[in-house]
């Protein structure tokens, strides 16, 4: 049997931080199909592997890229859904980050990129590499809208059946938008505004020097309006999406943004920025609304609340389009296909 390796790095992710939806959602669902093909999916494993899947380019990928197997150099892909502009940091520092990024997307046989944004940037990187674009996939019944879910997430959070609820998902930082959704949040008084996901960063002191280093200001968590509430990281995120009217997205940098995906499986009528990204799979006026600034984006949920129809249009366009780009099925397919080939080379 076919055996890929996943590096994950698991030690240090867990070390650095708590919120791992990405890699307790997507990578799960991932390798569960990949498995159904015949193909083994390991984690961070030292040796005995068919071909090497870089998920999180960190210090183990590092390691493991240059051991390759105990020197079997078995085919390595490198997932390609970073950049240096994921990191809210100055210029010195994107230096450094994208020459690692480099040099690890150097030594791998496919670079993997989850949309076109992120294909053209490790195109320009490494001209001449085999850089290819697969969407990334989601369990769309999972995310699916439950009416249930809908009431028994209100219930527990003390929502009122009556109100109506702005709901953005993401880890509590500047490049995830949350300053502009602090000021959207204050010009409409009579909704609440509920952000679901926590800091990255597991310890107060690697918080600390990230804040250093980024000039982040602690996400100016003081000067929230009192209609955001903040759930945290938690697991029941679909839950969390059904409990919502509109999910407002205004994510500054995103090479695919998973949670959007999500919140478009769950039908939900969605505020994005205007971002090429966003783009590749969804447009505005038909499937979402998109905005470039805060009164932009005041614009479109005024227009969204004024209007349920349009709502409800806008919702069931963005699970069409969720089911067009985003079945983990068709994705996990191709991604079995290019292992095959891989190892066929």
């Amino acid at each position: 049997m076919t055996v890929v390796n996943y590096i994950i790095d698991n030690g240090l992710v867990n070390r650095l931080t708590s919120d791992r939806k990405w890699l307790d959602s997507y990578i799960p669902s991932i390798a569960e199909r990949v498995m159904e093909q015949g193909i083994d999916v390991v984690f961070d494993n030292d040796s005995d592997f068919d071909l090497m899947h870089i998920h999180i380019p960190m210090t183990l990928a590092y390691r493991m890229s240059l051991k390759n197997n105990n020197g079997n150099h078995s085919p390595i892909i490198f997932h390609g859904h970073m950049t240096e502009d994921t990191f809210v940091v100055g210029q010195k520092i994107k230096y450094f980050v994208r020459k690692w990024l480099k040099g690890l997307a150097n030594r791998a046989d496919i670079i993997l990129c989850p949309s076109q944004s992120a294909a053209e940037y490790y195109h320009q990187l490494l001209p001449g590499k085999d850089v290819r674009q697969l969407n990334y996939g989601i369990d769309l019944g999972k995310y699916a809208y439950s009416d249930s879910g809908r009431q028994a997430f209100r219930q527990k959070y003390g929502i009122g059946e009556n109100e109506t609820v702005v709901c953005s998902v993401g880890g509590l930082t500047l490049r995830k938008g949350v300053s502009e959704f602090y000021e959207v949040a204050s010009r409409f008084p009579d909704m609440r505004f509920m952000w679901v996901g926590g800091s990255f960063h597991k310890k107060q002191s690697v918080k600390g020097l990230y804040g250093i280093i980024s000039k982040e200001n602690n996400t100016i968590m003081k000067d929230m309006p009192s209609n955001v509430m903040f759930t945290g990281y938690i697991n029941n995120v679909p839950g969390a999406l059904s409990a919502s009217d509109i999910f407002f997205f205004p994510s500054r940098h995103e090479t695919q943004g998973l949670a959007l995906v999500e919140a478009a499986a769950n039908a939900r009528p969605i505020v994005t920025r205007d971002l090429p990204v966003f783009r590749e799979w969804l447009s505005h006026g038909c499937d979402c609304l998109m905005g470039s600034n805060e009164e932009e984006f005041n614009a479109c949920i005024r227009q969204l609340a004024d209007d349920p129809a349009l709502m409800g249009r806008l919702g069931s366009a963005a699970r069409s389009s969720a089911e067009k780009y985003h079945d983990i099925d068709k994705t996990s397919k191709q991604l079995g296909q290019i292992y095959n080939e891989l190892l066929e080379m």
